[in-house]
């Protein structure tokens, strides 16, 4: 009886800290949605800088991404809060798009990754410092060119449904994400 309860105890606190940080993720997309919905600029420019912003999850930023993200859409004319509340809100799906890079490019690229790894470290003893630089290279070439192709591709798209939302729809999105999107706050209390 006392080792079920020992192992409860852990089990409780891991579900309570998922929901508790689930919520919190609700409560600041909702937070950003409103923000995005309410900023008074033009469709197109609110459009290009929330692009902007979102597109730079598929670049590798090493940390920069959300001051980018803030800056880089005035060089399309775009909205700046937009770019950031773009950058921002996505910032969490940043290795997922990096993983998604490598299987467009090796896609449009056909190379077997998984092959030559297999081939220079597992099947020689010496690994030789060029067929290591070969395979690096090989993978940077996929991952670049699946960068720009889902650039290209998610930017279209992306741009197109902000841009609808914002023009024919703001308030009636921001009248639904206000008043019906119903999200619990977090109680910051200590039982578990």
């Amino acid at each position: 009886m006392v080792k079920n309860s020992i192992l409860l105890v852990p089990q409780n606190l891991l579900k309570y800290w998922l929901v508790t940080m689930f919520r919190k993720q609700r409560r600041r997309l909702k937070y950003l949605v409103i923000r995005l919905l309410r900023i008074k600029d033009r469709a197109h420019g609110i459009a290009r800088g929330f692009t902007f912003g979102f597109l730079m999850n598929f670049v590798p930023t090493f940390g920069f991404g959300p001051v980018i993200s803030s800056i880089g859409p005035k060089l399309v004319n775009g909205n700046t809060v937009a770019g950031f509340i773009g950058g921002f809100a996505f910032l969490w799906a940043f290795p997922f798009m990096f993983y998604f890079n490598i299987i467009v490019g090796e896609a449009i690229l056909p190379i077997d990754i998984a092959g030559k790894i297999e081939e220079v470290i597992i099947d020689t003893e010496e690994v030789e410092t060029e067929e290591v630089v070969e395979v690096g290279i090989k993978i940077g070439k996929a991952f670049i060119v699946g960068m720009f192709a889902n650039m290209i591709g998610f930017g279209i798209i992306c741009y197109t449904l902000i841009y609808l939302l914002i023009k024919h729809s703001r308030k009636d999105a921001l009248r639904f994400v206000h008043k019906k999107w119903k999200i619990k706050r977090v109680e910051k209390d200590n039982k578990h």
